[in-house]
């Protein structure tokens, strides 16, 4: 009767003891494939956007900016840097092929330039100096491309 007791005790610990590290495991493991599917569709935005295919690139951008950590603030910011590039890119696009008017085109630019502003203050905030000259640039860019148009 005593080794049934002990056995039940003994027993009961060790499962406590699994189960929490097989939550960690799992949890770990959830958090490592959404890194990878994050990974995997900025890796694929990208290779849209240098085939010029800008409306799939900035669909994929979308999708993947809600999933990225807030923590996260350099590949946030870079991601926003790069779904703006996309965005302006098929505007001046559309603006070319007569598919939106210079009215349409100025409205696209102020939503870019939002979008612009959110990733420069995350890339202050994580003082990447790289990317926050890049950002400047892009900044002024869409300024003057907006001037020009």
């Amino acid at each position: 009767m005593k080794n049934i007791i002990v056995t039940v005790i003994v027993g009961f610990i060790t499962g406590l003891v699994i189960s929490g590290i097989l939550f960690d495991v799992i949890k770990y493991i959830g958090k490592s494939f959404n890194r990878v599917h994050i990974a995997w569709n900025i890796s694929k935005a990208e290779k849209f956007y240098s085939n010029e295919r800008f409306s799939d690139s900035i669909s994929l951008y979308n999708e993947v900016i809600p999933k990225i950590a807030p923590l996260n603030k350099l590949l946030l910011a870079k991601t926003k840097n790069n779904l703006a590039l996309a965005m302006i890119n098929k505007a001046k696009k559309d603006l070319a092929d007569n598919v939106c008017s210079q009215e349409d085109f100025s409205i696209q630019v102020k939503s870019i330039s939002q979008i612009l502003a959110e990733a420069y203050n995350l890339a202050i905030e994580t003082k990447n100096q790289k990317l926050i000259s890049e950002l400047e640039q892009n900044r002024k860019n869409i300024t003057i491309q907006t001037v020009d148009k």
